[in-house]
């Protein structure tokens, strides 16, 4: 499951919201990163901002797969990860869960989707990162 964010008001919608998703309440350091995203960046013309809730297993097939996106009509730059630093341990989004970031362009120049998602520690150290 994941929330596409295309317009800043669509990301004032998630800040009003957020107190109110229980399970799935997103860290405000990442709503900062959003925040960030749209100060900064250019989405272009059908980029987007996409957080994903649940945590993955694999980055780029994983994603891929959750945004319904094919290999051959993207692209993933070298050296665009960034790692979100949430503070705070006790509730489940922040629990055992590294947030990190990347972007994804679009082909023929449509734009670009940044992604948010989160990786357990767990699969974190089977992986050799962490």
């Amino acid at each position: 499951m994941h929330i596409a964010i295309r317009k800043r008001s669509e990301l004032k919608m998630l800040r009003q919201i957020n107190p109110f998703l229980t399970r799935y309440k997103i860290p405000r350091e990442v709503l900062n990163r959003v925040e960030g995203i749209f100060s900064n960046k250019d989405l272009g013309k059908d980029g987007y901002v996409a957080i994903i809730l649940e945590p993955i297993n694999d980055d780029c097939s994983d994603v891929m797969e959750e945004l319904n996106l094919d290999y051959t009509l993207v692209e993933v730059p070298d050296n665009n990860y960034y790692q979100i630093p949430v503070k705070g341990k006790k509730h489940p989004m922040k629990r055992k869960r590294r947030w990190n970031s990347y972007d994804i362009v679009l082909s023929e120049n449509r734009g670009k989707i940044y992604v948010i998602y989160s990786m357990t520690k767990s699969r974190l150290r089977e992986l050799g990162v962490i």
